[in-house]
C-alpha cells in the first residue's frame, strides 16, 4: 500500500503496540541497549487495563518482589506485599517518568503488515503500521504488546438477549454498591469471579457464583511458599506440598460443589493450562456459610423474563448477570499474517519459553500467562534478539 500524500510517516528501529506494562518495559529494555523506538497506545493512558478496566478492590496475587520491571528499583518496604491496583498503577506511572516514555496515545492500530513499499530504497521487507489518525509507522522490528486481555468475552447463552435485567461483563463493574439487597449470578469461577462474588457480599448483594468444572483453590500464603520453594525444588514437589496444604485448608469444597483437578498441582496446572489457581480471598468462608451459593453451568435464560435455568434444571430469579469470563486477544484482527507468531486465537503459536520470538522480525511481549514476572523476562528477552539481529547486519 503506497503511501498518501495525507499520510504521516515515522520511521523507527522498533514499533511496539501497546503501553500497558509489556510494551513500557520492551520499550526501556530497547532503549537501554540504544535501540530507537516508538509505543502506540490506543487509549488516552498507560496501563489502561488498570485504571478502566479494573474493579476497585483487585490486588495483585503475586507478591510485590515478583513484581518489578527491568531496571526499575525494588519495591518500597512501605508498600504492601500485595499490592492494589492503585499502588501498580502508581508504580507503572513512576517507571513512565524515571525512563521519560513517551507512548503516542490516541494511535488505535488498523492494520500491520510486512510488504516491500514500506522497505523504500533499501529493498528489505519492513513493518508497517497504520494507525486510525491516518499515521504510518515504519520498522524493521515490530513488538505486540497490546496484551492478553484485549477485549472482552462474553460467551453465547440461550435466550440471553431476552433477559429482564442487567447484563455486564466485569470489565464495566467497579464495586458492588449499586446492587445492595439485589440477586446477581457471576458467571465464571476464576479469581475475577470469585472476588467480585465476595465483593458483592460485602455490598450487601445475594451473589451466586456459576461452577461447572474443577479448578484448584489456595491462599496467597500457599502461592507465596510455593513461589519461594520453586527457587530450589522441582515444580512436581512444589505442587505435592501446596497441593496437600490446600486440600487439607478447603477439604470440605466439594459438598459444596467445587471440585479440584485430579491429575495436576496447581503450578503444573497453570504452566501446562494457562488457568491460574483461584487464590481465595474470603469468597470461600462466605459460601460456608451459606452467603454466597455455588450453582452449576447455565443451561438457558427464559425469554422475557429474570428466570435462568441451570443444568440440573432447577430455575432461579436474578436481578442482574455479571459475566466474569475474561477476555480475548485481538491482534487477529489488525495483524495481517498474524500466523508468524500467533495461532487463530491470537495467542502465541510456539509454546514456552520461546513463545516471545516469531518470524520475520516480529515478537510478543505479555502473553506468557505469568504475570508481571513473565512480562519482565519478555522485555529483556526481546530486546536481546533484536540487538543481536541489529549486530549481525
Amino acid at each position: 500500500m503506497e503511501a498518501t500524500i495525507n499520510e504521516a510517516v515515522h520511521r523507527t528501529s522498533v514499533v511496539i503496540i501497546g503501553a500497558g506494562p509489556a510494551g513500557l518495559a520492551t520499550s526501556v529494555c530497547l532503549s537501554k541497549l540504544s535501540i530507537t523506538n516508538t509505543i502506540l497506545e490506543k487509549e488516552q493512558v498507560t496501563c489502561s487495563l488498570w485504571k478502566h478496566r479494573a474493579y476497585d478492590r483487585l490486588r495483585l496475587h503475586l507478591a510485590k518482589q515478583y513484581c518489578n520491571l527491568p531496571f526499575a528499583p525494588p519495591h518500597a518496604a512501605s508498600t504492601p506485599t500485595f499490592m492494589s491496583k492503585d499502588h501498580f498503577t502508581a508504580y507503572v506511572e513512576s517507571y513512565v517518568s524515571r525512563f521519560q516514555l513517551e507512548p503516542r496515545f490516541d494511535q488505535l492500530v488498523t492494520r500491520a503488515a510486512r510488504d516491500d513499499v514500506a522497505a523504500g530504497t533499501s529493498g528489505k521487507k519492513k513493518w508497517r503500521v497504520e494507525t486510525a489518525r491516518g499515521e504510518v509507522y515504519v520498522a524493521e522490528f515490530l513488538v505486540v504488546a497490546a496484551g492478553e486481555n484485549g477485549v472482552p468475552f462474553v460467551p453465547e447463552v440461550d435466550g440471553m438477549e431476552g433477559f429482564g435485567g442487567v447484563t455486564l461483563h466485569s470489565s464495566g463493574y467497579r464495586n458492588g454498591e449499586e446492587f445492595k439487597g439485589k440477586d446477581v449470578l457471576v458467571v465464571g469461577c476464576g479469581n475475577s469471579g470469585m472476588e467480585i462474588g465476595l465483593d458483592l457480599c460485602n455490598h450487601g448483594a445475594r451473589a451466586s457464583i456459576v461452577v461447572r468444572g474443577p479448578f484448584h483453590v489456595v491462599t496467597r500464603g500457599m502461592v507465596h511458599l510455593g513461589m519461594q520453594m520453586l527457587k530450589y525444588v522441582k515444580m512436581k514437589y512444589v505442587d505435592s506440598i501446596v497441593a496437600s496444604m490446600a486440600s487439607f485448608y478447603y477439604r470440605d469444597l466439594p459438598k459444596y460443589g467445587i471440585h479440584r483437578p485430579a491429575l495436576q498441582g496447581p503450578f503444573t496446572h497453570k504452566s501446562t493450562t494457562g488457568k491460574t489457581p483461584v487464590i481465595d480471598v474470603g469468597t470461600v468462608d462466605r459460601i460456608r456459610a451459606g452467603q454466597i451459593q455455588v450453582v452449576p453451568g447455565i443451561e438457558r435464560v427464559l425469554r422475557g423474563t429474570n428466570e435462568v435455568e441451570f443444568a440440573d434444571g432447577t430455575t432461579r430469579r436474578f436481578h442482574a448477570i455479571l459475566f466474569a469470563t475474561g477476555y480475548r486477544s485481538s491482534a487477529n484482527s489488525w495483524l495481517e499474517d498474524f500466523s508468524y507468531i500467533f495461532n487463530g486465537e491470537g495467542m502465541p503459536k510456539n509454546g514456552m519459553p520461546n513463545h516471545w520470538k516469531g518470524e520475520n522480525g516480529i515478537y510478543c511481549a505479555g502473553y506468557s500467562m505469568m504475570g508481571i514476572n513473565g512480562i519482565s523476562k519478555d522485555a529483556a528477552a526481546i530486546s536481546e534478539d533484536i540487538i543481536s539481529q541489529i549486530m549481525k547486519n
